[in-house]
C-alpha cells in the first residue's frame, strides 16, 4: 500500500479503533470487530481488506470461523498509534473546549455533509442499501441477527460466570435447529434469497459450530 494511502487509512477514527482492538484481543472476527467500532460490516470488512493489503493482518481459519490477527508489523504500528493516542490524551480540557467551540462555529448549515468522515457517509449508504432488500430476505435477515445476538448473549454470559462446558453445549445446542430452518426457509423461498443474507446465515452458523467445539468436555 502507499504511503499516502496508509495515511489516509489512520487518519480515520475507525481504522484506527480496530487495529487497537484487534491488538487487545490477540484474535477475533469481523463481526465482532464492527461492533466494538460500531461500524457497519461491510465497511468494516473493506477496512480490514485494506489492512491485509498493507501487511497490518493476516487472516487464519478455524472450521468456518474466519479469525483476523496482527502480524508483527500490526504490532509495530498498534504500539504507536497507542503511543500517539497517549499523547493526544495528555492535551489540555481548555484546548479541547476550544477546538470544539470553534468546529461549532465553522460548521455551517449546508457542511454538515462535507463534515461527515467516511465511514459514516458509507455507513448511511449501507442502511438504505439494507432498506431496498425484498420483504422475505429482509424479514430472514432479521430472524438471523436476532440469533446470532441471542447466541452471543448466551455464550458471553456462559463464559463471563464460568460456566462449565456442558453446560454451554446444553444451552447452545438446540440453536442448531434455528439454523437449520432458516437454511430451510431460504431453500423453500418462490424468489432468490438476497446474498447478504445467505452469507450472515452462514456465518452465523459457522460461529456457533465454533463455540459448540470449544465447549465440549476435553474427554469427547
Amino acid at each position: 500500500m502507499p504511503d499516502e494511502d496508509a495515511e489516509k487509512l489512520f487518519l480515520q477514527e475507525k481504522p484506527t479503533l480496530a487495529l487497537l482492538f484487534i491488538g487487545s484481543m490477540g484474535k477475533t472476527y469481523a463481526s465482532v470487530i464492527s461492533k466494538e467500532i460500531d461500524s457497519t460490516f461491510a465497511h468494516t470488512t473493506r477496512i480490514l481488506s485494506k489492512m491485509e493489503q498493507s501487511g497490518l493482518i493476516r487472516f487464519t481459519f478455524e472450521g468456518r470461523i474466519k479469525f483476523v490477527e496482527l502480524t508483527e508489523y500490526g504490532k509495530e504500528v498498534e504500539t504507536a498509534l497507542e503511543e500517539f493516542r497517549n499523547i493526544i490524551a495528555k492535551e489540555s480540557p481548555s484546548r479541547e473546549k476550544s477546538l470544539a467551540a470553534r468546529e461549532y462555529e465553522t460548521v455551517g448549515e449546508g457542511e454538515e455533509t462535507a463534515d461527515k468522515e467516511p465511514e459514516e457517509l458509507e455507513g448511511k449508504a449501507e442502511s438504505e442499501k439494507a432498506k431496498e432488500l425484498d420483504p422475505f430476505s429482509a424479514e430472514i435477515l432479521e430472524k438471523i441477527r436476532n440469533l446470532r445476538n441471542k447466541i452471543e448473549s448466551i455464550y458471553r454470559e456462559a463464559v463471563e460466570k464460568g460456566q462449565s462446558k456442558e453446560m454451554v453445549s446444553r444451552k447452545l445446542g438446540p440453536y442448531s435447529r434455528d439454523v437449520k430452518k432458516l437454511h430451510n426457509q431460504i431453500e423453500k423461498a418462490e424468489t432468490p434469497v438476497d446474498e447478504t443474507v445467505i452469507s450472515a446465515l452462514d456465518e452465523t452458523e459457522g460461529l456457533l459450530e465454533f463455540y459448540l467445539k470449544s465447549s465440549k468436555p476435553e474427554n469427547t
